[in-house]
């Protein structure tokens, strides 16, 4: 949906306001940011890790996984012991094999997905399937597929996530509506919070973009079509949505997410914005060559001129008074001085806010491009696991957590085939008994 922009007029008073208050504040004050309340929270604290550290953190999950299940199938092997034939060794050693943490991460991915059509199948809203989907990846960095059955964690995960979001549903309804049973949904709901470390709260990155919608507005006021901004919103909404299936939410914080969708929708926009926000004054030029007036800009000019305009009356006042006490002019050229007086102290303004040739703003843009484009890449990169790809890895996880399973498969496989070996060969013999009676006819 497309809100109504802010008039010049509104900004204009915004910005008189901000710049009054300003003249109040102590020398050392520090306005507090979204950015910096996320960078406080606990999202940030327990799930932000760098590319290395984030890897590292899944094969040591998936190590425990393996010991356990090395374990597991050693003991199984022991209590066996003559009972087992080599033929049954070996085929353990090939079928019940630990999967590896790329298999995990590829079966984590496809319940991930599926935790997302179920929440949509519900009617749940966005914030509900985003909070589904972010508990869900969160679990498995924490334990491993081949200790909870992901299959047993997708009803717990959603149902938790109402509950976080304060969407209320009993577990009766929510069982029915999901056809599950209750015992199946609080199974593992207390394991569940625990492995998310009682994080419950969730900074999604659609707040920062209902920021970034209205300030575009803003920014670009005449110049956008609010139609176009609100079909753009509704498609940077579901971008979003799959975004959080990847790993930009454990590098990036919500806003550069936010951005990359956005950038990623619309890079002219986007970037004609980003560039009149943060950087330099003479980059915020069209291609046509005319300056882009932002309300800041227009009211900081129209300032400078109420200045201007003062100066000029106070000597034009001191001229006059002058004149009438008798006096001649100690300084006839008073006002081609002044107006040089002017333009010196703007260049020295000019030079005190670039100094060196350098401005903050634009190594700030500078990096914020990197980080936003390196996460447009990351979202972009993001696999898609097949079916058929699932079944075969959820195939292998089975038999390793259950050899006993393989053995038994085994031992039909080796009685059906004696069983066709005897079919056939009573077929043959069948064949041949009719030839022998017939040359005993004959």
């Amino acid at each position: 949906m497309a809100s109504k922009s802010t008039s010049p007029s509104a900004a204009l008073l915004n910005d008189s306001i901000k710049s009054l208050v300003s003249k109040h504040l102590p020398d050392d004050y520090k306005r507090v940011t979204d950015d910096d309340l996320y960078r406080h929270s606990s999202q940030y604290r327990h799930w932000s890790y760098t590319v290395g550290h984030l890897r590292e953190k899944r094969i040591e999950t998936n190590l425990k996984a393996v010991k356990l299940i090395q374990a597991k199938l050693q003991k199984f092997i022991d209590e066996q012991g003559d009972n087992i034939s080599q033929s049954e060794l070996q085929t353990l050693k090939s079928k019940a094999v630990p999967l590896t943490m790329e298999e995990e991460l590829k079966l984590v991915n496809f319940y991930t997905k599926k935790v997302q059509v179920i929440g949509k199948h519900l009617n749940l809203p966005t914030e509900v399937i985003a909070t589904s989907i972010t508990f869900f990846r969160r679990f498995y960095l924490e334990e491993s597929v081949m200790k909870y059955d992901p299959k047993e964690l997708v009803h717990t995960t959603i149902f938790l996530a109402c509950k976080a979001e304060n969407y209320f549903i009993g577990v009766d309804s929510f069982a029915k509506k999901a056809k599950s049973t209750k015992d199946e949904i609080l199974k593992y709901e207390f394991k569940l919070l625990e492995s998310l470390k009682f994080t419950l709260l969730n900074h999604h990155p659609y707040k920062p973009l209902h920021g970034f919608f209205l300030d575009i507005q803003q920014m670009l006021y005449g110049k956008v079509d609010l139609k176009y901004m609100g079909k753009m919103y509704d498609k940077c909404r579901r971008k979003i949505t799959e975004a959080l299936l990847t790993d930009a939410v454990y590098h990036f914080t919500p806003p550069q997410i936010t951005l990359a969708v956005l950038i990623d929708e619309d890079e002219l926009l986007v970037t004609r914005y980003l560039q009149m926000k943060f950087g330099k004054p003479e980059e915020t030029v069209e291609e046509t060559g005319t300056e882009i007036v932002t309300p800041a800009k227009e009211n900081a000019q129209k300032e400078k001129q109420e200045v201007k305009q003062e100066v000029k009356q106070e000597v034009k006042q001191e001229g006059e008074k002058s004149e009438q006490n008798g006096k001649p002019e100690d300084h006839p050229n008073t006002e081609k001085e002044e107006e040089g007086a002017e333009t010196k102290q703007e260049e020295e303004e000019e030079e005190a806010e670039v100094p060196d040739g350098k401005d903050e703003n634009t190594i700030e843009l500078d990096k914020l491009m990197e980080q936003i484009m390196a996460c447009k890449e990351m979202i972009a990169s993001m696999s898609v696991v097949s079916t058929q790809d699932a079944k075969l890895i959820y195939a292998k996880n089975y038999y390793c957590q259950y050899p006993d399973i393989v053995i038994q498969k085994l031992k039909r496989k080796q009685e059906q085939e004696q069983e066709q070996v005897g079919s056939e060969s009573k077929e043959t013999t069948e064949e041949v008994s009719p030839m022998k009676k017939q040359k005993t006819d004959v």
